[in-house]
C-alpha cells in the first residue's frame, strides 16, 4: 500500500498547487477504467492503485502488473483548446518517466509514441484516452505503467509473451527502491512539462524527447487499424506525430505501432 504517500504529494510545494485530487485505491481492474467511471472529471485528478487486475495498452492489448511492486496510475487533464498537439501529451509523460529513472541513474530511451526503454528492454507504458461528453472531447486520461521492483520470476510466469522484453527499476539497479518516491518523483517532472505544454514551448518538450530517441533514419514497419507501411522513420513533428517517408513521399503518422 501507498501508506505516506498522500502527505508525500501535499509536502511538494508545486504539487500542492497542481494536484487538484488524489484518489489512491488498494486494488482495481484499470485505473484509466476508474477514472472514466468517475462522475465528475476534475482537472489535475491523479488516480493510482497499489495493485491493477486488468490493466491494458495499445490496442487493448494487456499491461501485467504485479502486486505492489509496480506503479499504475491516470491522470485526468482538461482536454487540450488545440487538439493538433494532444499527441504531446504522450511525448512529455514519456519526457516525465524517462527524467525520473535519470533520477534514479538509469539511462533512459524513448520509442514512439508511448514506450519508454532501458537496455532497449521496455519498463514504462503511457496509454492516453479521452473522455466524452454529449459526443464532444472534454477530458484526457494519461496512464502510466512503471515497473519498479518486479523481478525475472515474475515476468516468466503464465508463459505471457510481450512484444518487448520487460524489464524493471529493481532488475536495472539490483536494489529494491521506494515506489512512493518514484511516484513523487514522477509527479513533479510531469507537472514541469504540463507547465511547459501550457505555455506553448512544444520545441522544448520534443527536443528533449528526441535526445533519448534512436530510430531516426532506421528502416521501420508502421500499423494500425489494419493499415501498414514500411519505409524510413525521417522525425517527429511539433504535433507529436511521426513523419514517414514511405517511398517517395513522406506520411504524418499520429497514431500505430513502429517495429524497428
Amino acid at each position: 500500500m501507498f501508506n505516506n504517500l498522500r502527505q508525500m504529494i501535499l509536502n511538494k510545494a508545486v504539487l500542492q498547487s497542481s494536484v487538484k485530487r488524489i484518489i489512491i485505491l488498494d486494488s482495481v481492474e484499470s485505473t484509466n477504467l476508474y477514472a472514466k467511471s468517475l462522475r465528475d472529471s476534475i482537472d489535475s485528478t491523479f488516480i493510482i492503485a497499489s495493485n491493477q487486475t486488468k490493466g491494458r495498452g495499445r490496442e487493448n492489448r494487456e499491461w501485467k502488473s504485479f502486486s505492489d511492486k509496480n506503479i499504475t496510475i491516470s491522470i485526468i487533464l482538461d482536454y487540450p483548446k488545440d487538439k493538433k498537439y494532444l499527441g504531446l501529451l504522450s511525448i512529455l509523460t514519456a519526457n516525465s518517466v524517462a527524467q525520473t529513472l535519470e533520477a534514479f541513474s538509469l539511462n533512459a530511451n524513448v520509442k514512439w509514441p508511448n514506450d519508454v526503454l532501458v537496455n532497449s528492454k521496455k519498463i514504462s507504458g503511457i496509454l492516453l484516452e479521452a473522455i466524452f461528453k454529449n459526443k464532444k472531447s472534454k477530458s484526457v486520461i494519461v496512464g502510466v505503467g512503471i515497473n519498479v521492483n518486479c523481478t525475472k520470476d515474475d515476468f516468466t510466469k503464465d508463459n505471457f509473451k510481450y512484444r518487448r522484453n520487460p524489464t524493471s527499476i529493481l532488475m536495472e539497479k539490483g536494489e529494491i527502491v521506494s515506489r512512493e518516491d518514484v511516484v513523487v518523483s514522477f509527479l513533479e517532472f510531469f507537472y514541469y512539462w504540463i507547465s511547459e505544454f501550457k505555455a506553448k514551448n512544444y520545441k522544448a518538450i520534443t527536443d528533449y524527447w528526441k535526445a533519448r530517441w534512436s530510430d531516426v533514419g532506421q528502416r521501420a514497419s508502421f500499423s494500425f487499424g489494419g493499415i501498414e507501411a514500411k519505409g524510413k522513420i525521417l522525425d517527429i513533428n511539433q504535433n507529436g506525430e511521426l513523419l514517414l517517408q514511405v517511398s517517395d513521399r513522406v506520411e504524418t503518422i499520429s497514431s500505430g505501432e513502429i517495429i524497428v
